[in-house]
Protein backbone atom coordinates (compact mmCIF):
# COMPACT_ATOMS: atom_id res chain seq x y z
CA UNK A 1 0.00 0.00 0.00
CA UNK A 2 1.17 3.53 -1.24
CA UNK A 3 2.51 5.68 2.16
CA UNK A 4 0.78 9.04 1.42
CA UNK A 5 0.80 12.21 3.25
CA UNK A 6 -1.21 15.54 2.52
CA UNK A 7 -0.62 18.53 3.75
CA UNK A 8 -4.08 20.57 4.29
CA UNK A 9 -3.23 24.12 6.20
CA UNK A 10 -0.36 23.47 8.14
CA UNK A 11 -2.53 20.03 9.37
CA UNK A 12 -1.16 16.83 8.21
CA UNK A 13 -2.98 13.67 6.90
CA UNK A 14 -1.62 10.46 8.32
CA UNK A 15 -1.14 7.57 6.76
CA UNK A 16 -4.21 5.96 8.37
CA UNK A 17 -6.30 7.93 7.16
CA UNK A 18 -5.55 6.98 3.39
CA UNK A 19 -6.90 3.80 1.59
CA UNK A 20 -5.50 2.98 -2.00
CA UNK A 21 -3.77 6.15 -2.44
CA UNK A 22 -6.84 8.63 -1.47
CA UNK A 23 -7.42 10.79 1.32
CA UNK A 24 -10.89 9.29 3.02
CA UNK A 25 -12.84 12.03 4.68
CA UNK A 26 -16.89 12.47 5.10
CA UNK A 27 -16.73 15.76 2.71
CA UNK A 28 -14.80 13.47 -0.14
CA UNK A 29 -14.58 15.65 -3.37
CA UNK A 30 -15.33 18.99 -1.51
CA UNK A 31 -12.12 18.58 0.72
CA UNK A 32 -9.00 20.75 0.12
CA UNK A 33 -7.08 18.08 0.70
CA UNK A 34 -8.59 16.09 -2.45
CA UNK A 35 -8.79 19.79 -4.35
CA UNK A 36 -5.35 20.79 -3.90
CA UNK A 37 -2.75 22.48 -5.97
CA UNK A 38 -1.87 19.07 -7.75
CA UNK A 39 -5.70 18.01 -8.75
CA UNK A 40 -7.85 19.56 -10.54
CA UNK A 41 -11.83 20.19 -10.56
CA UNK A 42 -12.74 23.49 -9.81
CA UNK A 43 -10.26 25.24 -11.36
CA UNK A 44 -12.02 28.75 -13.01
CA UNK A 45 -11.33 27.48 -16.71
CA UNK A 46 -13.56 24.64 -16.43
CA UNK A 47 -16.33 26.51 -15.36
CA UNK A 48 -18.65 26.69 -18.45
CA UNK A 49 -19.71 30.50 -19.12
CA UNK A 50 -22.89 32.20 -19.12
CA UNK A 51 -23.59 35.68 -19.84
CA UNK A 52 -24.25 38.20 -17.80
CA UNK A 53 -27.55 39.07 -18.21
CA UNK A 54 -28.30 35.39 -17.44
CA UNK A 55 -29.18 34.27 -13.71
CA UNK A 56 -26.97 31.42 -12.18
CA UNK A 57 -29.01 29.11 -10.39
CA UNK A 58 -26.92 26.46 -9.85
CA UNK A 59 -23.49 25.62 -10.21
CA UNK A 60 -22.03 21.99 -9.13
CA UNK A 61 -18.59 21.48 -10.24
CA UNK A 62 -16.83 18.76 -10.93
CA UNK A 63 -15.99 16.32 -8.05
CA UNK A 64 -15.26 12.36 -6.80
CA UNK A 65 -18.70 11.43 -5.91
CA UNK A 66 -18.29 8.69 -3.12
CA UNK A 67 -18.98 4.71 -4.19
CA UNK A 68 -22.13 3.55 -3.59
CA UNK A 69 -20.12 0.20 -2.64
CA UNK A 70 -19.20 -0.26 1.03
CA UNK A 71 -15.39 -0.14 1.33
CA UNK A 72 -14.55 1.05 -2.08
CA UNK A 73 -13.03 4.51 -3.50
CA UNK A 74 -15.01 6.82 -5.41
CA UNK A 75 -15.66 8.04 -8.85
CA UNK A 76 -13.67 11.04 -10.32
CA UNK A 77 -16.25 12.89 -11.84
CA UNK A 78 -13.94 16.14 -12.26
CA UNK A 79 -14.48 16.47 -16.05
CA UNK A 80 -17.96 17.58 -15.80
CA UNK A 81 -18.49 20.86 -14.45
CA UNK A 82 -22.27 21.80 -14.62
CA UNK A 83 -24.48 25.04 -14.33
CA UNK A 84 -28.24 25.65 -14.22
CA UNK A 85 -29.02 29.32 -15.92
CA UNK A 86 -31.77 31.18 -16.25
CA UNK A 87 -31.55 33.61 -19.26
CA UNK A 88 -34.01 37.08 -19.53
CA UNK A 89 -35.82 35.79 -22.19
CA UNK A 90 -35.40 32.29 -23.06
CA UNK A 91 -36.13 28.39 -21.00
CA UNK A 92 -33.99 27.70 -17.95
CA UNK A 93 -31.19 25.86 -19.12
CA UNK A 94 -28.24 23.48 -18.45
CA UNK A 95 -24.37 24.04 -19.31
CA UNK A 96 -21.96 21.93 -19.25
CA UNK A 97 -18.24 21.91 -20.15
CA UNK A 98 -16.11 19.43 -20.45
CA UNK A 99 -13.60 17.68 -22.17
CA UNK A 100 -15.99 17.65 -25.48
CA UNK A 101 -16.55 21.02 -25.54
CA UNK A 102 -19.58 22.83 -23.89
CA UNK A 103 -22.77 21.88 -24.25
CA UNK A 104 -26.29 23.32 -23.64
CA UNK A 105 -29.58 21.56 -22.61
CA UNK A 106 -32.96 23.47 -22.75
CA UNK A 107 -34.59 22.53 -19.91
CA UNK A 108 -38.06 24.11 -20.76
CA UNK A 109 -39.71 27.30 -18.86
CA UNK A 110 -41.38 25.65 -16.25
CA UNK A 111 -39.62 27.28 -12.70
CA UNK A 112 -41.08 23.54 -10.87
CA UNK A 113 -38.60 21.95 -12.73
CA UNK A 114 -35.95 23.76 -11.28
CA UNK A 115 -37.13 23.97 -8.31
CA UNK A 116 -36.97 20.41 -7.59
CA UNK A 117 -33.02 21.06 -7.56
CA UNK A 118 -32.88 22.80 -4.92
CA UNK A 119 -34.32 20.46 -2.60
CA UNK A 120 -31.67 18.06 -3.62
CA UNK A 121 -28.12 18.18 -1.81
CA UNK A 122 -24.86 19.20 -3.80
CA UNK A 123 -24.13 15.08 -4.99
CA UNK A 124 -27.78 14.49 -5.58
CA UNK A 125 -27.77 17.50 -7.95
CA UNK A 126 -24.37 16.76 -9.55
CA UNK A 127 -25.53 13.18 -10.37
CA UNK A 128 -28.79 14.35 -12.04
CA UNK A 129 -27.34 17.04 -14.69
CA UNK A 130 -24.94 14.64 -15.47
CA UNK A 131 -27.89 11.77 -15.88
CA UNK A 132 -29.99 14.67 -18.08
CA UNK A 133 -27.02 15.39 -19.95
CA UNK A 134 -26.49 11.39 -20.66
CA UNK A 135 -30.37 11.33 -21.57
CA UNK A 136 -30.24 14.25 -23.88
CA UNK A 137 -27.05 13.32 -25.94
CA UNK A 138 -28.45 9.71 -26.30
CA UNK A 139 -31.59 11.07 -27.83
CA UNK A 140 -29.46 13.34 -30.01
CA UNK A 141 -27.67 10.21 -31.15
CA UNK A 142 -30.84 8.14 -31.94
CA UNK A 143 -32.24 11.18 -33.72
CA UNK A 144 -29.63 11.80 -35.89
CA UNK A 145 -29.11 7.27 -36.74
CA UNK A 146 -32.82 7.17 -37.69
CA UNK A 147 -32.74 9.86 -39.87
CA UNK A 148 -29.68 8.79 -41.41
CA UNK A 149 -31.68 5.58 -41.69
CA UNK A 150 -34.62 7.36 -43.24
CA UNK A 151 -32.59 9.25 -46.00
CA UNK A 152 -30.61 5.97 -46.76
CA UNK A 153 -34.02 4.12 -47.19
CA UNK A 154 -35.07 6.81 -49.09
CA UNK A 155 -32.10 7.29 -51.23
CA UNK A 156 -32.45 2.92 -52.01
CA UNK A 157 -35.90 3.31 -52.74
CA UNK A 158 -35.59 6.39 -55.07
CA UNK A 159 -37.62 8.64 -53.14
CA UNK A 160 -35.09 11.32 -52.10
CA UNK A 161 -35.72 14.08 -54.24
CA UNK A 162 -33.94 17.52 -54.73
CA UNK A 163 -34.68 20.78 -56.74
CA UNK A 164 -31.98 23.49 -57.18
CA UNK A 165 -33.37 26.84 -56.63
CA UNK A 166 -30.92 29.15 -58.16
CA UNK A 167 -32.78 32.28 -57.41
CA UNK A 168 -33.14 31.85 -53.53
CA UNK A 169 -29.36 30.23 -53.81
CA UNK A 170 -31.02 27.02 -52.02
CA UNK A 171 -31.65 23.49 -52.65
CA UNK A 172 -35.16 21.35 -51.36
CA UNK A 173 -34.64 18.33 -50.81
CA UNK A 174 -37.78 16.05 -49.66
CA UNK A 175 -38.58 11.96 -49.58
CA UNK A 176 -42.07 10.75 -51.60
CA UNK A 177 -43.98 9.38 -49.96
CA UNK A 178 -43.68 5.08 -49.69
CA UNK A 179 -45.73 4.18 -52.71
CA UNK A 180 -45.71 0.23 -51.69
CA UNK A 181 -48.73 -1.81 -52.38
CA UNK A 182 -50.40 1.10 -54.22
CA UNK A 183 -52.49 0.22 -57.74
Amino acid sequence: MMNIEANTDGKRVSPAQVRSGKIEDPGFGWSRAVFDGNNHGREAWRQPPHAEDEELLFHEPGRILPSVHEGAGGTDCRSHSFKIIKPRFANYVLIVQHGGGIERVDLGYSRRTVNAFAQMDSDTRFRLMWSILDVHTNAKREAAEATAKTFREAFVQGRLKKRHLPARGTTRVWIEPDRAGIG
